[in-house]
């Protein structure tokens, strides 16, 4: 079904253009190529239409798949605590490039022990949110899974559960 706008005087309804719509879409929130791809053919809109508004789009500066990976791979990370390999799930299921993610993954994960920082800090935030009276077995058995969801290699997760999870206890003042 076309997009439609409501005329102010009369009921009639008009096209809103592709490339109103894309704008429309662009003035909510940011989208990868892929997405306002899909988006518009939803919205029934000719393949060539689509391709010289995200053409046009492109050469403004408003649509930027390098740009637009960076920040949401940064955002996945320092606000959601997530690991390098959910954050590769996320930027993929958006239908970034492997350049584009790649790229991405290394910007906020460049370093060797960063994977392990981010991992510390969702495991001190988790372990906040174990009762008091669960047994200790249970408690790492919990992180450990926690972790692996989140993206953290198997490695991280199990050094952190295992070796590092009395450290990461003292930590918390509740226990």
């Amino acid at each position: 079904m076309p997009a439609y706008h409501k005329g102010s005087k009369t009921r009639a309804k008009t096209k809103i253009s592709c490339f109103d719509q894309a704008v429309r879409y662009l003035s909510f929130r940011d989208h990868s190529v892929f997405e306002l791809t899909n988006k518009l053919k939803v919205k029934e809109y000719v393949n060539d239409e689509i391709s010289e508004t995200l053409d046009r789009l492109i050469e403004g500066g408003y649509l930027d798949d390098a740009v637009y990976s960076a920040r949401y791979a940064s955002f996945r990370v320092n606000r959601m605590r997530m690991g390098p390999k959910r954050v590769v799930v996320d930027l993929k299921r958006k239908g970034f490039s492997e350049v584009d993610t790649m790229a991405a993954l290394f910007e906020v994960y460049g370093d060797d022990d960063s994977e392990r920082n981010v991992a510390i800090l969702a495991a001190e935030k988790k372990i906040r949110s174990f009762k008091k009276s669960m047994e200790k077995d249970l408690m790492k058995q919990k992180l450990y899974d926690y972790l692996v969801r989140r993206g953290f290699s198997s490695d991280v997760s199990r050094r952190l559960a295992l070796d590092g999870f009395d450290e990461i206890l003292n930590k918390n003042d509740r226990f």
